[in-house]
């Protein structure tokens, strides 16, 4: 009688196949998922240092009313892309320069109420513009207590506003939970 040479079926093969296949899929899931919460963590973060920063700026300067006056935003809205890169500048001291570095402003820095900085960004928290970036690259926005008595869109009225687009980059005006437009609202935000 012939002996049979050992070896997996193509059944066998095929199952142990479909096994590793299945493994992967929840290990990619939990993955990509962990990776999400790390970039709503982090923008979280963002958010806190740049109401941190605010809010130093505010006890030394007595108000906003100087940098609001400067970033020509007497509306409460940095709505540009170049407001809100001044703002950054104000807040560390430093120019941007056209090479992407930053140097010192010593205009900032000699102003008579200024103890920063009150914010140090790393290079990959910036757009390349100089403007406060979330984890998936797009820009912060803030508005801050106007010069004007009362701002009904303001969530924080005696102060400022910060949020982020979050994992879906649609803003849904700060909404955190629940829905806008038909889709689901999650927008990172300094209120909720």
């Amino acid at each position: 009688m012939a002996s049979r040479k050992k070896a997996f079926t193509l059944i066998e093969l095929l199952a142990v196949i479909a096994i590793i296949g299945i493994l992967a899929g929840f290990i990619f899931a939990a993955v990509s998922g962990a990776i999400e919460r790390a970039k709503i963590t982090k923008t979280r973060a963002a958010i806190n240092s740049l109401e941190l920063a605010l809010k130093n700026y505010e006890r030394d300067a007595g108000s906003f009313t100087g940098l609001l006056t400067e970033l020509d935003a007497s509306n409460g809205q940095l709505d540009t892309q170049t407001k809100r890169a001044r703002l950054v500048e104000i807040l560390t001291g430093k120019k941007l320069k056209p090479d992407g570095t930053f140097e010192v402003d010593k205009d900032t820095r000699d102003e008579a109420n200024w103890n920063g900085p009150y914010l140090e960004p790393r290079h990959k928290e910036l757009s390349e513009k100089g403007e406060l970036v979330d984890a998936w690259g797009h820009p912060l926005f803030i508005r801050i207590k106007a010069l004007t008595n009362f701002d009904p869109h303001l969530h924080n009225p005696d102060s400022f506003d910060i949020w982020s687009t979050g994992p879906n980059e649609e803003s849904e005006e700060g909404k955190s939970h629940g829905m806008y437009k038909g889709r689901k609202a999650d927008d990172i935000n300094n209120w909720d």
